[in-house]
């Protein structure tokens, strides 16, 4: 059964209580920020997800949650700046804060029946820990697969 916007915004507040909801949420979309610290450094980072909604011209299409690190912003590595920052999708909206890849879309992993609090908060912290060892090594230790073009955002 898919958890409705009001489920997935009571879960965020009873797991992840520093998140806030942004200014705007609706029965169909939401936004939350709050700060995140998997190793040494401390993120803001911003989720957003769509139920989708059909308005009068126009459809707003239906989005699983998308996470970005909205301070600091993600960079490359010093010693390697032609190397891209690995598992991220471009965000057309605001190039300077790429879309996290925390799971293979179409696998699955995650669906509008899972909680953001119990999935997605997870993974975000999870990613951000493999960025930090990036960023110190040049090794990406989560795994997974990277993205493509065909499957940016």
């Amino acid at each position: 059964m898919t958890l409705s916007i009001q489920a997935q915004m009571d879960q965020m507040r009873r797991a992840w209580p520093d998140f806030r909801v942004l200014v705007g949420a609706t029965d169909w979309l939401v936004t939350w920020e709050g700060p995140l610290r998997p190793l040494a450094m401390r993120y803001i980072v911003r989720v957003s997800m769509c139920f989708g909604r059909q308005l009068s011209n126009a459809v707003i299409a239906r989005y699983a949650p998308r996470v970005t690190v909205v301070d600091p912003l993600l960079r490359r590595r010093p010693e390697q700046p032609e190397e891209a920052i690995p598992h991220i999708y471009p965000n057309r909206l605001c190039p300077d804060r790429p879309i996290l890849c925390l799971y293979l879309p179409g696998s699955e992993e995650w669906s509008f029946r899972h909680a953001v609090a119990d999935t997605t908060i997870p993974w975000a912290i999870d990613w951000l820990a493999c960025y930090e060892g990036w960023l110190a090594t040049g090794k990406w230790a989560g795994g997974g697969v990277h993205p493509t073009k065909e499957r940016a955002a």
